[in-house]
């Protein structure tokens, strides 16, 4: 795995391009349910060959899990689930 670095959300095409040839799927975590993602964000991707799956981020972050541990060539970008703040 690489260093995690921030993501600027969809916006930021550069963080995720910059893997390139180290990655064949990209899983985005859309918080705490699916949400719609940007046609131009996943073009952008998609046009240099790394695939793009939306779900919400716990389900992103499980399924990333499992395929790293196959030795998959996977990367994650996870906007934040939000719910109660615990004190």
């Amino acid at each position: 795995p690489w260093d995690a670095g921030p993501w600027g959300g969809y916006d930021d095409t550069e963080a995720p391009l910059s893997l390139e040839g180290k990655i064949d799927v990209l899983f985005v975590g859309t918080g705490s349910s699916v949400a719609h993602v940007p046609t131009a964000f996943r073009m952008a991707l998609e046009d240099r060959g790394i695939g793009v799956e939306v779900m919400a981020s716990p389900t992103a972050c499980r399924t990333y899990n499992v395929l790293l541990g196959e030795g998959r060539r996977v990367a994650v970008a996870l906007l934040p689930v939000e719910g109660p703040q615990n004190s």
